[in-house]
C-alpha cells in the first residue's frame, strides 16, 4: 500500500491489515507537521527526528503510566486481601 507522510509517498508492505497503517501513518504525519509549525525553518530531516522523539516520549510516558497503574493494581489487591482477611 502506499501512504503519505509530510508530503511524501511510501509503498509499505506489511502483515497488518490497511486500516492501521493508514492510522499510523497519519499520526505520524500530523506529528511532523506539528514539528514543522513550530519550528519553521528547519530541515525535514531534523523535523522528522523531533516528530519521532516526540512519539518516543509519548510511549515512554505511556510505558510508565502502566506500570504505575500495574503497581497501584497490586497495592490495592493486597489491601483487599487484608480487609477481607480482617472482616
Amino acid at each position: 500500500m502506499t501512504v503519505t507522510i509530510f508530503g511524501k509517498e511510501y509503498s509499505l508492505v506489511s502483515e497488518v491489515g490497511p486500516d492501521y497503517i493508514m492510522k499510523a501513518a497519519s499520526y505520524l504525519d500530523s506529528k511532523m507537521r506539528e514539528v514543522a509549525d513550530s519550528y519553521p525553518n528547519v530541515t525535514e530531516a531534523r523535523v522528522a527526528v523531533l516528530a519521532a522523539l516526540n512519539i518516543a516520549d509519548e510511549l515512554f510516558r505511556s510505558r510508565e503510566s502502566r506500570e504505575s497503574l500495574s503497581e497501584s493494581e497490586k497495592q490495592i489487591g493486597e489491601i483487599a486481601r487484608k480487609l477481607s482477611e480482617i472482616l
